[in-house]
């Protein structure tokens, strides 16, 4: 997947990473012993209910500019290993375990990469979804505050989420290099019925171009 399109994948795998407290009922399911503290309660509302979606805020700032580019979208979340993501300008991303989407108005183009394409944003999916930890693993630095890293990085290579209040993901600030930084704010999450596949591929509008990828 070019790199545009990676980082906009990104958004919606890291906004799986965080997670607190789970509810009474869902505690009393018994996790995986290697899954991580910090996703553990999202899958265990995940498989409760089927979906889940929240607000999406999205701030990137520019070193070099020091300008600072704010977007808002919505996250969908479903078992196993899908998300979408749809921001209000229009672009629209979908993730599954063989691939995903991309869908960019302003270029009038629908991408669609396979699982090779997309390898490295699906082997965040699989590690945030997967109840054993997915070969990452993770630090505490706070009551609500987790630092998510792959196997043999460095500290300052992960990412670092902050829970709410309720124990749900409301924080996440993503490294990307060259000073550059982006921060995830998540909010009004709920919990729905699952609607299934279908609602993660995507189509493209007539007049676009459709690309694939491997």
């Amino acid at each position: 997947m070019r790199s545009r399109a990676r980082g906009v994948a990104l958004l919606a795998l890291l906004a799986l990473a965080g997670a607190g407290a789970a509810t009474a009922e869902a505690e009393s399911r018994s996790p995986a012993p290697g899954a991580l503290a910090a996703t553990r309660p999202l899958l265990l509302r995940l498989r409760a209910a089927g979906r889940a979606e929240a607000a999406v805020r999205l701030t990137r700032t520019d070193p070099l500019s020091g300008r600072t580019q704010v977007v808002r979208g919505r996250l969908a979340l479903e078992l196993p290993g899908l998300a979408r993501l749809d921001l209000a300008d229009g672009q629209r991303l979908t993730l599954r375990e063989d691939g995903g989407d991309l869908l960019q108005p302003a270029a009038r183009q629908l991408v669609r990469a396979g699982a090779r394409s997309a390898a490295g944003v699906l082997a965040w999916w699989a590690a945030l979804l997967d109840p054993e930890g997915g070969g990452f693993r993770e630090r505490k630095r706070g009551a609500r505050e987790f630092v998510l890293l792959r196997e043999g990085a460095a500290e300052d290579e992960g990412q670092r989420l902050v829970q709410g209040a309720d124990g749900l993901p409301e924080r996440i600030v993503v490294a990307l290099g060259a000073g550059e930084q982006v921060e995830y704010r998540l909010s009004r999450w709920r919990f729905l019925r699952a609607r299934g596949r279908k609602d993660f591929v995507l189509e493209a509008p007539a007049g676009f171009e459709v690309v694939e990828m491997p």
